[in-house]
């Protein structure tokens, strides 16, 4: 099954959501990422995300302190994140990740002067240790 990315301000498929090689955070890492599990309750059907609200507080922590100007609040990264699982489908665990970004392709350190963005997306993923 196809998976999903929340990428400039639209769903699309993980596929299209690419970024230049001159992007700001690939170079000088002006990026700020949470990694959120996702549980599969085959009994409900459902999707349960581990700690949503408060993976996103620790992201708007961490924005400030690299002055990326995330146009969402918490509660919408939180929306955002439940239609993108959603949309996705998958009937298995998952990961999320969400990641905040210097987004403009220019070269120099530096945090102002540069455009920000956040993007989002889910894969599926197992069990990530081996506890037998």
């Amino acid at each position: 099954m196809p998976s999903f990315a929340f990428f400039q301000n639209e769903f699309v498929p993980l596929s299209e959501a690419n970024l230049g090689v001159m992007t700001n955070f690939f170079h000088y890492g002006t990026a700020v990422f949470e990694g959120i599990r996702g549980n599969w309750n085959s009994e409900k059907q459902q999707s349960y995300i581990f700690c949503l609200k408060e993976h996103y507080e620790r992201l708007h922590q961490g924005c400030q302190v690299l002055k990326i100007d995330l146009p969402y609040t918490v509660d919408e990264l939180c929306q955002i994140t439940v239609e993108l699982v959603e949309k996705c489908g998958f009937q298995e665990d998952i990961y999320i990740r969400p990641l905040a970004y210097k987004s403009s392709e220019s070269l120099g350190v530096r945090l102002h002067d540069l455009d920000s963005d956040f993007l989002a997306f889910a894969i599926p993923w197992g069990r990530y240790l081996d506890v037998d």
